[in-house]
């Protein structure tokens, strides 16, 4: 199908760059920074999560602007429209690794997605080379922390410990 002629809006072009830059930046923040190591995975693993939830957006939007669509082909948009949130924030939940992981997964899950729809749909030309370039510059970035970074990080240090308080001896001449 053919897609709609029309230059690269200015706003999506620094916009996109600018959300890259925020990708790269934490990427060389989580690599270089060991001490602050957990902060800055939290808030890699939450961006990419936030990210993910707006590129799955665009395809509700996509399917309200098809009038034409057929009801089954509205529920797959709309369906698949919320996956990427509802991965994005289970990533947020796991162990480290497996939250890059299933990241980059479902990156590269929407943008096969993406794919399909700019052959099948009338879309903007400009809107698939965009997201190939935000999609490459945001998995690099992710695949960048998830093969450089070593050792262990607590990304839930913030979540409170289960159990009861530890118990500590009494000092000498301290009585119960």
């Amino acid at each position: 199908m053919q897609r709609i002629p029309a230059p690269l809006p200015s706003a999506a072009r620094w916009l996109g760059v600018g959300g890259l830059v925020i990708f790269v930046a934490l990427a060389i923040w989580r690599v270089r920074t060991p001490s602050g190591s957990a902060f800055v995975h939290v808030a890699l693993v939450g961006y990419g999560a936030t990210i993910l939830t707006f590129i799955g957006a665009l395809h509700w939007g996509f399917a309200m602007m098809m009038p034409r669509t057929s009801r089954t082909d509205q529920w797959r948009l709309m369906g698949w429209s919320v996956i990427p949130a509802l991965a994005g924030w289970s990533a947020m939940l796991l162990p480290v690794g497996l939250d890059i992981g299933v990241l980059l997964a479902v990156y590269w899950v929407h943008y096969g997605l993406d794919v399909h729809l700019a052959q099948s749909r009338a879309i903007p030309h400009w809107y698939l080379p965009l997201r190939t370039v935000l999609t490459l510059g945001a998995t690099l970035s992710l695949l960048a922390v998830l093969v450089l970074t070593s050792g262990p990080v607590d990304p839930h240090f913030w979540m409170p410990q289960s159990g009861p308080p530890p118990v500590s001896a009494p000092s000498p001449g301290q009585s119960f």
